[in-house]
């Protein structure tokens, strides 16, 4: 369950702007503020069952967004790949000065 939230935070960092302004206020007050269903209806004028039906749509669109586009997934492979340069510059042994260049060289961009 926490997994999920921390992702769905994640992905409306990424792809917030792609969202309606009423889907991204919706999500941003759910996972951001922790507000309740029915305090997100009446914020946005909706019942709580229409907060509920628009943070699945969002989440939904996110999810899609994210399985066309990869972002989230590259950004954390490059994460992986420089925490890694970071462990072996702090050796600063030759052998691991060599690996942290090609490292370095295999992040795209």
């Amino acid at each position: 369950m926490l997994e999920d939230v921390v992702r769905k935070g994640r992905l409306l960092d990424l792809y917030g702007p792609l969202l309606t302004e009423k889907q991204r206020r919706c999500m941003e007050m759910y996972f951001d503020m922790d507000l309740s269903l029915s305090e997100i209806g009446e914020e946005l004028h909706i019942s709580r069952q229409g907060a509920y039906d628009m943070l699945k749509r969002a989440s939904h669109s996110l999810e899609n967004y994210e399985q066309r586009l990869h972002l989230l997934a590259r950004y954390d492979v490059v994460r992986d790949k420089i925490d890694e340069v970071e462990r072996l510059l702090d050796r600063e042994e030759p052998q691991t000065l060599e690996r942290a260049k090609q490292l370095l060289h295999e992040i795209e961009l």
